[in-house]
């Protein structure tokens, strides 16, 4: 009894400690002037001071060095891989990162910060390729994509494996694509689709260089937000935001102009402030929490007191134009009006 106490507090503690990373992020950040393009709108997050100077890894470019292998379990398991980090420097992983190859098409199911000179760990997955069980390499590469913002927030709020295939079964059958195994990297291969991403990313490609001090941002499209992101700091938004972009356009694909603004988006940053979080476990560095409130799920990975990064999409019956006067409420309620 005496121990698992301990165990729970324990667990206090790093949820404490976490929710003191997230709130002095939050508390350092104003939501900038939108830019738009045809069905998305993104508003820039901007730091008011310099919050971490890490230079984090990224998968892709610890692949490049040679430093990260990622192999099956195994004879294969569909929901673990296994990554070993060689290299002198620990390596960031995003939640939705695509792998390819082995016996079928993962993506990370959270943020992972893998040791130097790491060894064997096994980390979560989930698998993206539903028709497929057979090997076609020894192990796995960066695929070079995050998965589609849709797959990513069903796979975040519903933290099951069927219903992200069915996402992905769903957003092929919107985009009109086939795929003889279900993987959803035929959602970027797919000749049409890609003109059309194409023409998004050249009009966002700048985002994170338009001012040092961006961490992050809010995604709209139509009268939804479809997605925060925040990072440590600009440099490893400006690392991720290749996938990042076209992760977020496949949703504006299939959606409409924005008609957010920025004093809608203020109001959904400050409830940000009121979501609990609760430590879940991290087979890497650092704290990983679990981020939640009844408008939305999503999850932040915390080092030395900093926000590697942080998500979070909203239920879309619990934010969308209209129900700002909830979230404003809400406000009050906490303020005492």
């Amino acid at each position: 009894m005496k121990r698992i106490i301990l165990l729970l507090a324990a667990v206090c503690v790093l949820s404490y400690a976490a929710e003191g990373a997230i709130l002095q992020y939050l508390n350092a950040v104003k939501v900038g002037e939108p830019i738009e393009y045809k069905n998305l709108t993104i508003f820039p997050l901007l730091a008011n001071k310099t919050l971490s100077l890490q230079n984090y890894v990224t998968l892709d470019e610890a692949m490049d060095k040679g430093w990260l292998k990622i192999k099956e379990v195994g004879s294969g398991e569909v929901n673990a891989v296994e990554v070993k980090n060689s290299g002198k420097n620990m390596v960031f992983i995003m939640t939705g990162e695509m792998l390819r190859g082995a016996k079928q098409d993962r993506m990370v199911k959270e943020d992972l910060l893998i040791p130097a000179k790491s060894g064997w760990i096994q980390v979560p997955v989930y698998c993206v390729e539903h028709g497929r069980w057979t090997h076609v390499s020894p192990e796995f590469k960066s695929d070079g994509f995050l998965v589609p913002n849709a797959v990513r927030e069903r796979a975040k709020k519903s933290e099951s494996q069927s219903e992200v295939w069915d996402e992905i079964a769903t957003s092929q059958e919107k985009l009109g694509i086939f795929s003889g195994t279900g993987t959803v990297r035929a959602n970027y291969e797919d000749d049409e689709v890609k003109k059309k991403v194409d023409d998004y990313i050249v009009n966002f490609k700048k985002v994170p260089q338009l001012s040092k001090s961006t961490i992050g941002v809010v995604v709209v499209t139509g009268d939804r937000i479809i997605c925060f992101d925040m990072f440590a700091n600009n440099g490893l938004l400006n690392k991720l935001w290749s996938k990042l972009i076209k992760s977020y356009t496949m949703d504006a694909l299939a959606g409409e102009k924005g008609i957010l603004d920025k004093a809608d988006i203020e109001v959904f940053i400050e409830a940000l402030h009121e979501t609990q979080c609760v430590s879940t476990g991290t087979p890497g560095l650092g704290t990983l929490v679990k981020v939640e409130e009844d408008f939305g799920k999503g999850s932040a990975l915390i080092y030395t007191s900093t926000v590697v990064h942080m998500d979070f999409f909203p239920t879309s019956d619990c934010w969308h134009q209209g129900s700002g006067m909830r979230l404003d409420f809400r406000m009050n309620e906490r303020l005492g009006n």
